[in-house]
């Protein structure tokens, strides 16, 4: 293991990891089993169009969440804007501005006006003061996100939504299989909506779900996804093509087949972590909120620049370089993305998001997850250590080496190099020879 920082992989040392970790590595468990399972459906004669074993995934997902009625689309994006309009959304929609862009690109798309709110600090889910401080007479919707998995304030969300007599329409994407209190996500609010993209908990290769114990949305919800057919030939909507494939159902099966040991590789590695951060100042290790039961997809860390001795920015790119690909979640927040921070002012953001700006800056993910064993999670937490304890001398090599670090050869974010800049560089080596 390093045991200095001119050893660091950034500054040109080998990296730690030749294959890279990822954060939300997909996982395929007994893939033979599940490859079978296609086989038969590819034999089957039908691939989509409200097929067996999509039936067969929207039954296990509603199994899980304890709850009447679940939808499978081709994704969330196209979920949350079935769902929008199935709840016959207009004008505002409040959302953190702290989430993946989707959640707000979604509303956009339809033409509702996403409005930015901050977050807790401590959840990192939607701030209801925040939150409520947004209404406007032209709000029709408050769109909280279960963050990392971590369950928003339900009943406080709920109460305020009565009282002012808006829709609770939830982003669920981080939280399948999570609880609240004993409560399944996807008991809360008018809907839910769950994201099965290759990263995430449970997966169907691509794919989202709209989840709802009412009876009236979740009709108007599955015409939607078909095009607004209600009938044969009936078209009662304006609907979209938002139907989810067999083969994605068949692998979201599967996916929820083998959630017990992806929960149990997820607390292992962040058993790990904990007793690493433990020993560093300015690295904690964000807590699940009391009563949650997670799912433990994310392993969020909060880095205090002044304690540990860099910022955030450069123990990402340092680990990366090492072939730990950490991420820097949601860096900048939804209100600083086009077309947001150039729209009309006070569209958008109209209270101040201080808890997003500090978030954006200082909070990043690791890897986790059946994909790292817990001597690789051991392995990575000693990367930091050692980060820390030599934060000075990292610092000092980082400000001689900042235009030229190196980069892990696998790093997507690595920079290409141009053609013209590959004919320059052998004409100079031409040249001097």
């Amino acid at each position: 293991m390093k045991s200095s920082p001119f050893q660091l992989a950034a500054f040109g040392g080998a990296p730690a990891f030749r294959k890279p970790l990822h954060v939300g590595q997909p996982i395929l468990i007994n893939p033979e089993t599940m490859l079978a399972d296609i086989d038969s459906v590819m034999r089957s004669g039908q691939l989509t169009n409200n097929g067996p074993r999509l039936q067969e995934f929207e039954a296990a997902i509603a199994r899980v969440c304890r709850t009447k009625h679940a939808i499978a689309t081709c994704n969330a994006t196209i979920a949350l804007q079935i769902a929008a309009r199935a709840l016959r959304l207009s004008g505002e929609v409040i959302v953190p501005a702290f989430t993946f862009i989707a959640t707000a690109h979604a509303l956009e798309w339809i033409g509702l006006d996403p409005v930015f709110a901050d977050v807790d600090p401590h959840t990192h889910t939607l701030d209801l003061k925040s939150a409520e401080e947004c209404i406007t007479p032209r709000t029709s919707a408050i769109l909280p996100v279960h963050l990392w998995g971590h369950v928003c304030r339900t009943q406080q969300l709920d109460e305020l939504c009565r009282s002012r007599r808006l829709r609770l329409l939830y982003d669920s994407s981080h939280a399948f299989g999570c609880q609240q209190d004993g409560v399944p996500v996807g008991n809360f609010g008018d809907a839910e909506v769950f994201s099965f993209h290759a990263t995430k908990f449970v997966h169907a290769f691509e794919g989202g779900a709209i989840v709802t114990n009412d009876d009236g949305v979740a009709d108007r919800c599955r015409r939607l996804r078909a095009f607004g057919i209600s009938g044969l030939t009936e078209i009662s909507d304006v609907g979209t093509n938002g139907k989810m494939h067999e083969l994605s159902a068949v692998a979201g099966l599967h996916s929820i087949a083998t959630m017990s040991s992806r929960v149990a590789a997820n607390r292992a590695n962040r058993m790990v972590y904990a007793c690493h951060c433990q020993s560093m100042n300015g690295l904690s290790l964000l807590s699940t909120p009391e009563g949650n039961e997670s799912n433990g997809q994310y392993l969020v860390l909060t880095v205090d620049e002044q304690q540990f001795g860099l910022n955030r920015d450069q123990i990402v790119s340092l680990l990366r370089a090492e072939g730990v690909f950490a991420r820097s979640y949601f860096s900048p927040g939804c209100h600083q993305a086009e077309p947001y921070r150039s729209a009309d002012s006070g569209r958008h953001v109209r209270v101040p998001l201080d808890v997003t700006e500090t978030l954006s800056k200082t909070v990043l993910q690791l890897p986790t997850g059946p994909a790292l064993a817990p001597a690789d999670a051991h392995k990575i937490g000693l990367l930091l250590r050692l980060l820390h304890q030599h934060a000075a001398e990292v610092r000092r090599l980082w400000s001689g080496s900042e235009n030229c670090l190196q980069y892990h050869p696998s790093d997507p974010a690595r920079p290409a190099i141009t053609v013209r800049e590959v004919v320059h560089r052998d004409t100079k080596l031409r040249e001097a020879g």
